[in-house]
């Protein structure tokens, strides 16, 4: 089979959207073409951005000379390896559900260890116990603003045919139960699912939500919605508010040894620019 860049994309090129998050990977395409003729498989590259996402952890609560520039070097390697599994999935045409919440799964672990050890840091280095809710909240954040973004992509990507491994509601289902008994799709999928909206259903009913409030007061009737979610100039903006951008956030300021401030910004800063796009998309929309 020969290698085509085209497949790397989630998006067709004319459903295209600015997206700032590929700025910070810019080189995997050169490392999927790397990688292509291997053996190596994406689960394998997972795996791998696992043991980088650790080994940032152990930097940042060790106490050795630089613990923050090797955090942040490891973080980054996360953050770089975490986006060529999935490209190296659709350009093989070998994506799958288990790889879907494998990567997922594996981000939210790393996410958890990484922001109790940048807190850990906080605390030890000021003697200030009170970084405990700083901490607490900035991981709370992260994890809102991200799905924040995950929701209305999987939204747009849904309708426009692609990114099919994702759904927008990923509760279980009886029907995924029935599949999964009979043979028809792979038990550790249903597993991975169940530990996937065990983690992250409460993130995705409090997105879907004040997405709901949102079309309310937009007044965006049931026939209007493909065009709600389909505003590609609303996605390039909410698209810094993904998890690698804030990986990438927390990596730059790590090497600038502000990791207060990154804290500070992200449950400030961040949570307003958020609100604000929305406020901005309803408004848009009642024409106000």
């Amino acid at each position: 089979m020969d290698f085509d860049i085209e497949k790397m994309n989630k998006l067709p090129a004319e459903e295209r959207f600015f997206d700032v998050n590929e700025i910070w990977y810019f080189m995997n395409r050169w490392v999927v073409r790397l990688l292509y003729p291997t053996s190596i498989t994406p689960n394998q590259i997972t795996f791998l951005s696992l043991v980088f996402g650790f080994a940032s952890v152990w930097f940042y609560v060790s106490e050795i000379p630089d613990a923050l520039v090797w955090g942040a070097i490891f973080l980054y390697g996360k953050v770089f390896l975490d986006n060529v599994d999935g490209n190296l999935a659709r350009v093989r045409g070998t994506t799958s559900r288990f790889g879907r919440f494998l990567d997922s799964l594996a981000d939210f672990l790393v996410t958890v260890l990484v922001y109790i050890a940048v807190t850990v840091y906080l605390v030890r280095t000021t003697g200030m116990p009170e970084y405990w809710i700083l901490g607490l909240l900035g991981l709370l954040t992260c994890f809102l603003q991200s799905t924040f973004f995950v929701f209305y992509l999987v939204n747009y990507t849904s309708r426009v045919g692609s990114y099919e491994k994702n759904r927008v509601d990923e509760s279980v289902t009886e029907e995924d139960k029935r599949q999964a008994e009979e043979g028809q799709a792979d038990l550790w999928d249903l597993r991975l699912q169940t530990l996937f909206v065990w983690v992250y259903g409460w993130q995705d009913k409090a997105v879907e939500k004040l997405d709901a409030m949102c079309r309310r007061l937009a007044r965006v009737p049931e026939t209007e919605e493909a065009n709600w979610y389909s505003d590609k100039k609303f996605l390039a903006w909410i698209s810094p508010l993904c998890l690698c951008t804030n990986n990438v956030m927390l990596v730059f300021f790590s090497l600038l040894g502000q990791l207060e401030l990154f804290m500070i910004l992200l449950v400030s800063f961040m949570n307003v620019y958020a609100l604000g796009l929305l406020a901005w998309k309803v408004l848009s929309r009642t024409g106000k």
